[in-house]
């Protein structure tokens, strides 16, 4: 449906705000009638993403990694949603002090249960290689906590994380939708 505009003005005359008035009477009228209002699409809006839910990061190393341990604060606790899907985003630069060992970063939950892993091979002593591990959950609507930790799977080193202002390791979650 095309707005037609009731009164047309010819340059270079006086105009009386009656017909004006009746213009904007007519725009207005058009718009409430034929365009829908945000209010129509409330249950279309729940569906998209409401983005990042917390972030944490450290730029400090942790050393002296063999068995599972904690990242120190790269723990995240926040509200969820009931029904949402939620992408739990860790990132991590390893080190070994031998060659060819593997060390992981785990995505785990508030009581330590595994969700992910990303387990790069350092296949050189003393170099660094990322690990992302990226886990997607549903856990269902309250409070819940998620937690980076690292270990080695296999190898004989010592594990070290990485990290600092240039290169922090971080944990974030983001809601991804219904």
């Amino acid at each position: 449906m095309a707005y037609t505009t009731p009164n047309v003005f010819v340059p270079n005359t006086f105009v009386q705000s009656t017909p004006v008035n009746a213009n904007f009477t007519g725009l207005e009228n058009y718009i409430n009638t034929t365009l829908e209002t945000a209010a129509a699409h409330t249950a279309d809006i729940a569906l998209l993403p409401k983005g990042k839910m917390g972030y944490a990061q450290v730029t400090a190393n942790q050393g002296s990694i063999t068995a599972i341990v904690d990242l120190t604060s790269l723990t995240l606790t926040f509200t969820a949603l009931a029904s949402r899907y939620y992408k739990i985003t860790g990132f991590g630069l390893l080190q070994t002090t031998v060659a060819d060992d593997v060390f992981a970063i785990h995505i785990t939950d508030g009581a330590g249960t595994q969700l992910q892993q990303a387990s790069p091979p350092l296949r050189v002593a003393n170099a660094t290689q990322a690990s992302i591990p990226i886990a997607i959950v549903q856990p269902g609507a309250g409070s819940k906590t998620y937690k980076l930790r690292a270990s080695r799977l296999t190898g004989t080193g010592t594990g070290t994380l990485t990290a600092s202002s240039t290169f922090p390791a971080f944990i974030v979650i983001e809601d991804i939708g219904l």
